[in-house]
């Protein structure tokens, strides 16, 4: 039997927190005694907890263990002054988080028995370990030593599993806990897994030969403009070209009106620097040293601040705030401090600027970004007119591309490789009922391509009777995704989007009641909200939510939740999504937007629309294999 060990040992090189060299010789030497029936999970990301390792066995328990390479004064530094969270009231969490939460079929008073929580200290001799740990245990650790092994150097360097690890001694090949199952390892297994997104992030940026051309190639003036429909790689290539360019030490902006967004695109920069460096054509550190990340707001503010004029940026704010005027304002503002500054060295200047998203931009903000490039620079605008969710990709005529310092046609990607091929009729459906009476034209997903995708996709809708049933009819398609995730998918993995704040929160609330864990972008202190607001993301939201979507990305150990908005340009391989209205062409766009952000996977993908919509009710009943009113 070949044990499972999550993430392969091949790719523990890659992780984003590298392995201490504690972590990995005890993670070895697991590997090396234990019987194979012992899954080994390395980091897992447990609901936001991360313990070090967590083994799994249906036949015999659940042990999680934490791994300190600590120096002896390091600990009783921590003992002492109780600097951050006691190791002893760490593992405790552990146990009782995987008996209360996610092992919900354990018994209640047995149930405990199947779980071993450890400590080891790869650097302290088991003498002083006991000395300094001794006088803080509880009378359940101390009677049961068994069940909370604390383990010094020693055991380590003998590799003395049968200390390290007692419960394992009592339990083979004839031998069955009375209290473990096959269901109970399952509950936890959706925790454990190593979420889809941490997956890619070890995998090098896959291109075709159109990418491929964008990241390595420079047109003649510098300029480009590429387009293409929902997956079909434009922000790989254009993350591609940021490390390209960056590994030759020249500074880059990349930029986007979406504050989210720019955790994703970082991601994809980080793995094609990767592989750059893992192929020799640049050294470590030199990509990310010359990257600036924002969105186009921030970076407004932050040229402001440096030039000293912040009173005047926060005066157009006060001046402005829920007007969508501030956008030109704003824009002017910049431009003419580097105006002032042109032959000073103050304000940045970058040897390229790439945008993405670029059918949300303003033509007066791709201007002002223009007077911060050096002579001789090069500027990418990648965009998809189909989700323009702002009304502003008509501004962009050909005329007006000529003065953005666009000429010859557009550069086009064609071919999606993300969407999973069932979505390409549901598309193309939508298109012509919602999107086309109100455009000349789309730009869609060619079906040829999409029959590419190999893996089914599970795609449901929800049709709500009453808006006041979409709450707990989210949280209830919520619990089953989870409770039907693909063997190779995490509780993690699980994203939900939703047109509100105040229906995002709801849900949050929700599953925070439940002690479901939830990274969202939801501010908490904010006002009441509609499905779009002002043109700027910026304009009406709380400091709250907007310092959430700066912390907000797909690797992080939790359940995801975020607004419609916020996921543009983003993908994921389970999504829930609430729906609301399509009055206006901005609502429909959103609406096609939200449809496109399904990743296809050959192990298949989940999306269940939830819609309080009656326009949407027919649409639904007619075109998703699994319909169902509430």
């Amino acid at each position: 039997m070949i044990r499972l060990i999550d993430p392969p040992k091949d790719q523990w090189d890659r992780f984003t927190t590298s392995l201490t060299p504690g972590e990995r010789k005890v993670a070895e030497l697991f590997d090396a005694k234990l019987s194979s029936e012992w899954e080994i999970y390395v980091q897992p990301h447990l609901n936001g907890n991360r313990p070090d390792i967590v083994l799994l066995n249906p036949f015999a328990g659940i042990a999680v263990f934490e791994i300190k390479d600590w120096s002896l004064a390091t600990l009783k530094r921590n003992v002492r002054q109780s600097v951050g969270e006691n190791p002893i009231q760490q593992i405790q969490r552990y146990e009782d988080e995987i008996f209360h939460l996610y092992c919900p079929r354990l018994d209640d008073f047995l149930g405990k028995a199947a779980i071993t929580s450890g400590l080891i200290f790869t650097m302290i001799p088991q003498s002083e370990v006991d000395r300094i740990l001794s006088p803080t245990l509880g009378d359940g650790m101390r009677s049961n030593p068994s069940k909370y092994p604390i383990s010094g150097s020693e055991r380590v360097e003998k590799g003395d599993i049968a200390r390290l690890f007692p419960e394992n001694n009592m339990w083979g090949p004839t031998n069955f806990s009375r209290v473990m199952s096959n269901d109970t390892a399952e509950d936890l297994r959706g925790w454990l897994r190593d979420p889809d997104f941490s997956q890619e992030q070890r995998k090098p940026l896959n291109l075709n030969r159109d990418q491929r051309e964008i990241a390595t190639e420079r047109t003649a003036s510098g300029y480009r403009r590429v387009k293409g429909p929902a997956g079909s790689g434009k922000s790989l290539a254009l993350a591609a070209r940021a490390a390209v360019i960056a590994s030759q030490g020249k500074r880059v902006l990349v930029c986007s009106y979406n504050i989210t967004l720019m955790n994703y695109l970082h991601d994809l920069v980080a793995r094609h620097n990767r592989t750059l460096v893992e192929e020799g054509n640049a050294r470590p550190g030199i990509v990310k040293d010359n990257i600036d990340y924002r969105h186009f707001h921030g970076w407004c503010k932050w040229i402001c601040a440096i030039a000293g004029r912040k009173e005047e940026y926060d005066q157009l704010w006060q001046q402005f705030s829920g007007d969508g005027v501030l956008n030109e304002h704003m824009a002017t503002l910049v431009s003419e401090l580097y105006a002032e500054s042109r032959d000073l060295e103050v304000l940045p200047r970058y040897d390229a600027i790439l945008v993405d998203e670029g059918q949300d931009f303003r033509l007066p903000w791709w201007q002002t970004l223009r007077d911060a490039l050096k002579p001789e620079g090069e500027m990418l605008l990648v965009a998809d007119k189909t989700q323009d969710v702002y009304g502003t990709a008509s501004a962009w005529t050909e005329k007006a591309m000529t003065g953005a310092g666009f000429s010859g046609p557009w550069k086009e990607l064609t071919d999606s490789y993300r969407l999973p091929h069932e979505i390409g009729p549901i598309l193309e459906k939508y298109a012509q009922e919602f999107l086309l009476p109100s455009r000349e034209e789309v730009d869609l997903p060619k079906a040829t391509q999409l029959e590419l995708g190999i893996g089914a996709s599970d795609l449901r809708w929800v049709q709500v009777r009453s808006e006041d049933l979409v709450e707990t009819v989210c949280f209830d398609e919520v619990l089953r995704q989870m409770r039907s995730l693909q063997g190779d998918t995490a509780i993690p993995d699980m994203i939900f989007l939703a047109p509100t704040n105040e229906l995002g929160l709801d849900l949050v609330n929700q599953c925070e009641s439940h002690n479901m864990k939830v990274i969202s972008t939801f501010g908490r202190n904010e006002g009441k909200s509609n499905q779009f607001g002002p043109q700027s993301e910026a304009l009406s939201e709380s400091t709250d939510s907007r310092r959430r979507k700066l912390r907000f990305f797909l690797g992080d150990a939790r359940v995801k939740a975020t607004t419609l908005h916020s996921f543009k340009g983003w993908e994921a391989r389970n999504l829930v999504v609430a729906v609301s209205r399509v009055n206006t062409p901005k609502d429909r766009a959103l609406f096609y937007t939200a449809l496109t952000r399904l990743k296809r996977h050959t192990n298949g993908s989940k999306l269940t629309i939830v819609s309080s919509c009656s326009e949407l009710s027919d649409f639904g009943r007619n075109s998703f294999p699994d319909f169902e009113f509430r």
